[in-house]
């Protein structure tokens, strides 16, 4: 049959001698554990410095979104303005040079011939 296999801290291997085996115990003194502490809360420093940094981004991130947003609807309000002043000028020179009618456009004419009147009698300009 098999045998089982044993770590020791001799250095024989004969069948029937004493030996002692490895310790199976893990101890940690007081510096070790001082070290794991200071390990660990860097650790969760570090994770925690990270989640802040990440949130203030974000934040940076929402109010320049939110200062462009607040620009471009200021601008679009001036836009509007202009469009509508725009409007109105138009509407103002369409009212004081108002387009001929079909009618009215056969009835002038472009001139061809000029006549001149000078000290009462009629002169023809050819």
């Amino acid at each position: 049959m098999g045998r089982d296999f044993v770590f020791t801290n001799s250095r024989t291997n004969q069948i029937g001698d004493k030996k002692r085996t490895v310790s199976k115990s893990f101890s940690v003194g007081p510096k070790a554990s001082r070290f794991i502490a200071i390990v660990v809360f860097t650790a969760l420093g570090i994770i925690y410095l990270t989640q802040s940094t990440q949130g203030a981004d974000r934040s940076y991130k929402v109010r320049d979104l939110s200062s462009e947003k607040t620009q471009l609807l200021e601008q679009r309000d001036r836009l509007k303005i202009e469009e509508s002043r725009l409007e109105s000028l138009n509407e103002i020179d369409k009212s004081l040079n108002p387009e001929p009618t079909p009618e009215e456009e056969a009835k002038l004419a472009p001139v061809s011939k000029v006549n001149y009147l000078s000290g009462g009698r009629v002169a023809s300009n050819q």
